[in-house]
């Protein structure tokens, strides 16, 4: 007697886990719509600046294409429709660099797992549990770091979030404590590698992102509310993988195999090159680490840039602009379209640009931080 839940997969246990990609690709995508648009005051940074003289309604027109092929792939993922998916997505991101949020590079792999085992979906489990090891360990590693232990683990979580009173967030033990919060992330990570430890680290990390969720959600600070969604798709993810199908300790066997090493080189060896500035931090899993580069805006005259003044705030901690209105580039970022910007001086040097011709006589004047 064939048990109920096989019936659903039809003896193909990958299949869940392209439906479970392309249900939340879709709704993600639909929550950022913006991004994926012209219809925004964020500029578009394509990876070529000939790209800037295609028509606004090529970027509409690659979005709706999209949609439809989600849909399209969560019933029937068949080669072609994946296959023009890929190259749907790529061109997309082409045309502006933000639009290559972490998920997004994720669910580009996920597909491309797809697409060259078509012949063998046995070995897509264990191949996209190597991008959620990848994801954990380097995620947790960007974390050990001053910039996170200052700004995300001592400001937001522990004074924003848990109004814990600033005497005792500046007790050295509590501060330095959350060096563990990267180390748990990675050692979680490390141990979804082996049999004997990928449950209990795949109830860890369920936990962690539990925590993201309320953290960033209604009861914390409220903000994007596409991180809420992928982190619930990584709920489902780890559950199904390593809890409810079990992939094994085949993971690096089946990663390397094949085509399957460009995935190999991707998420296990170029990351490291972030660490040195030779990689990009999105394609890194470098998650907040509060080591991200940071661009500040400080605005002379509002009145000549009065689409941008909804962004602004006086709050000025460091004193960055002596007085003046002030936003940064990811408020404006996550509070227009859903996202961040994406954290590379490249693509901050090239909205800067486009901002100071669209609005000549604000006085806009760009603050770089990095790491």
């Amino acid at each position: 007697m064939i048990k109920p839940h096989l019936v659903w997969y039809k003896g193909d246990n990958a299949i869940f886990l392209l439906r479970i990609t392309c249900f939340f690709w879709f709704f993600i995508k639909v929550m950022s719509w913006r991004i994926w648009t012209t219809n925004r005051l964020l500029p578009t940074v394509p990876v070529a600046d000939f790209f800037d003289y295609l028509p606004p309604i090529l970027h509409t027109i690659l979005f709706t294409i999209s949609l439809c092929l989600l849909l399209a792939a969560f019933f029937k993922g068949s080669k072609p429709i994946l296959v023009t998916l890929l190259a749907i997505e790529i061109s997309s991101c082409i045309l502006d660099q933000n639009r290559l949020q972490p998920w997004e590079y994720q669910y580009f792999f996920t597909v491309f797992l797809f697409i060259v085992n078509g012949g063998n979906r046995k070995i897509i489990p264990a191949c996209f549990a190597f991008l959620l090891v990848s994801t954990y360990f380097y995620s947790g590693l960007s974390k050990i770091n001053g910039g996170f232990l200052q700004s995300i683990w001592s400001t937001s979580i522990l004074k924003v979030f848990f109004k814990i009173p600033a005497h005792i967030v500046a007790e050295n033990w509590v501060h330095y404590s959350g060096l563990l919060l990267g180390a748990t992330e990675l050692l979680g990570g490390i141990g979804l590698l082996f049999t004997k430890t990928q449950a209990l680290s795949a109830k860890l990390l369920i936990v962690m992102h539990l925590f993201i969720i309320v953290f960033l959600g209604f009861f914390g600070y409220n903000v994007s509310k596409v991180l809420w969604v992928w982190n619930t798709s990584m709920i489902f993810y780890l559950y199904y993988i390593f809890i409810f199908y079990n992939v094994g300790g085949s993971i690096i066997q089946s990663t390397i195999q094949g085509i399957n090493k460009l995935v190999f080189l991707c998420w296990g060896i170029l990351p490291i090159l972030s660490f040195m500035g030779y990689w990009d931090y999105y394609l890194s899993s470098n998650l907040f680490s509060g080591n991200t580069p940071k661009m500040v805006i400080c605005i002379m005259d509002t009145s000549a840039c009065k689409p941008l003044k909804r962004f602004c705030y006086k709050k000025d901690i460091n004193n960055t602009c002596h007085g003046l209105e002030k936003t940064d580039i990811q408020t404006l970022a996550i509070l227009e379209t859903g996202v961040s910007a994406y954290p590379e001086i490249r693509v901050y040097k090239k909205m800067q640009q486009k901002l100071k011709k669209q609005y000549p006589t604000a006085g806009l004047n760009f603050v770089y931080f990095t790491r």
